[in-house]
This record gives structure tokens, C-alpha cells and sequence, in this order.
């Protein structure tokens, strides 16, 4: 009878495995209003494994708790190249940390300052920085840039773009 117990036991214990791998390998597109039941059910599978805390899997990233902070920076440099290279950074920047794992929400990452410019900088100007992973992702709406101003970087949900205005 132990046999039999024992057997039983790890059927169901495989069974739980095959699921979460299957609904792992879907669950990266999935649509946000799914994935709150999903990562829940993630959460309580998780929970029941029989396994100390440093051996249970982690949670998908976008099941985490996340908050991205708007962060402020100031670029002191006049060279337009310069310029462009720094937004081209924070852009990518903001993508690592929203749209890259799907966060499902409009986000604002960064206000950037330009303290001064002697030039002209637009979007062509920042794709032409980018890699070619990244070329996709930007949304330009600030329009030429050429005298010191504000511009805001922010994760554009429903578009999955970095939109900079």
C-alpha cells in the first residue's frame, strides 16, 4: 500500500510541474487582465511546493510588485551628439525597466533638463544612437529641440513604445 501512496504522490507531484512549465511557456503573452489570475495562481503553486524557500522558483517578473519612480536628471553638455547619446540612453534605459518585461501600464521614467544646446536635436537624431534592438521602441513627439528645455521619457502601454514629449 505504500507503493502505491508513494506513486500517487509523485504522479501529482509531475502533474503540478507539467502545468506550470505549459502555462509558463504561454504566459509571456498573455493579456494584462489575465495575469493578475495567473501570477496569483503562480503565487499558491508556488506556496504548496514542499521545498525550502531558497529552492522554490521565482515568480515571472512582471508578477512581481513593481514601481518605477520618475527620476529627474540634468544634462550639462551643449554638444548636440552628447545630447542625443544621453537620451538615447535614458530611452533604453526605460525600456529595460518597463516595456522589455510588458509591464501593462503607462509609466513615466524620466524628466531629463537640457541646461543648454547649441544645435538641433530630434528623433533622428536619437535613433541614429540607438542600437538596432532599440529602434523600434522609440516615439519621438518632442519635435526639434533647440533651446534649453524639459523633456519627459515614458512607457506607453498600449503602443509598447518609449514615447518622449
Amino acid at each position: 500500500m505504500k507503493g502505491i501512496a508513494l506513486s500517487t504522490i509523485a504522479l501529482f507531484l509531475i502533474a503540478i510541474v507539467s502545468i506550470v512549465v505549459l502555462i509558463s511557456f504561454i504566459g509571456g503573452n498573455m493579456p494584462q487582465a489575465l495575469k493578475s489570475g495567473y501570477c496569483s495562481m503562480i503565487r499558491g503553486l508556488i506556496g504548496l511546493l514542499p521545498l525550502p524557500e531558497s529552492l522554490k522558483p521565482s515568480l515571472p517578473l512582471y508578477c512581481e510588485p513593481f514601481s518605477v519612480v520618475q527620476q529627474m536628471y540634468y544634462i550639462e553638455s551643449s554638444n548636440p551628439d552628447r545630447i542625443s547619446f544621453d537620451i538615447a540612453a535614458y530611452v533604453m534605459a526605460c525600456w529595460e525597466k518597463t516595456g522589455s518585461i510588458n509591464m501593462g501600464q503607462d509609466t513615466n521614467c524620466y524628466e531629463i533638463v537640457i541646461k543648454r544646446i547649441d544645435g538641433i536635436v530630434n528623433g533622428d537624431s536619437i535613433k541614429s544612437q540607438l542600437p538596432e534592438k532599440y529602434k523600434g521602441i522609440l516615439g519621438w513627439q518632442a519635435g526639434d529641440v533647440a533651446t534649453p528645455k524639459s523633456i519627459g521619457i515614458f512607457y506607453n502601454a498600449t503602443q509598447k513604445l518609449i514615447v518622449v514629449i
